[in-house]
């Protein structure tokens, strides 16, 4: 490939890939937090007029503590003497994240489909130029797809997309590079 060749290569991998994550980002909107949760922390301690000194110690209590490993956020009201403590717990961040992961799993596997057909497509196209940015781009989604979804699959799931990736990589690997070299190579012992 020429200096030419490679910079085509390279903007139809890099555009088809930002097309289709900004094509996803349109059409399957991504969850907000604001959505599911009000950013009203609850009151603060009454506004103490000059002269008087009110003393607030919160501290976490059993319900506190039992609300934040169930993931749900504190809500607190002022007491009669106008200090804030606990009133209940707010599970709205619980159900974001929720919905945030069936979220990511679902941009993973939009992204990487599309990323997989690109790179099949890659694979079958004659103008070898235009096939390898379509691979690139098809990797780059793949890439793209992994790191959202990866902090949210367990550790077996994350083994087993990896593996799967590097087989498809080597696959790529052996189809476009190798056969191809092995190809060129006949034709020059042929002249």
């Amino acid at each position: 490939m020429d200096l030419r060749q490679i910079a085509v290569a390279a903007a139809v991998a890099i555009l088809s890939a930002v097309f289709v994550i900004l094509l996803i980002d349109l059409l399957y909107e991504e969850p907000q937090w604001n959505d599911y949760c009000k950013n009203d922390y609850g009151p603060r301690a009454k506004p103490v007029p000059a002269g008087v000194e009110l003393k607030c110690d919160y501290e976490y209590g059993e319900e506190e503590q039992k609300c934040m490993e169930d993931g749900g956020l504190i809500r607190t009201k002022l007491n009669e003497s106008g200090c804030p403590v606990f009133d209940y717990c707010d599970p709205c961040s619980k159900d974001y994240d929720a919905t945030r992961k069936i979220y990511t799993r679902n941009v993973f596997i939009i992204a990487g489909v599309i990323g997989v057909i690109a790179i099949f497509a890659g694979t079958l196209w004659k103008i070898e130029f235009l096939a390898s940015g379509l691979m690139f781009g098809g990797l780059i989604l793949l890439f793209y797809a992994t790191v959202r979804f990866f902090g949210d699959a367990d550790k077996l799931l994350r083994v087993i997309i990896i593996f799967v990736e590097l087989l498809l990589v080597l696959w790529i690997g052996y189809k476009k590079l190798y056969k191809s070299e092995g190809k060129k190579e006949k034709r020059k012992k042929k002249s």
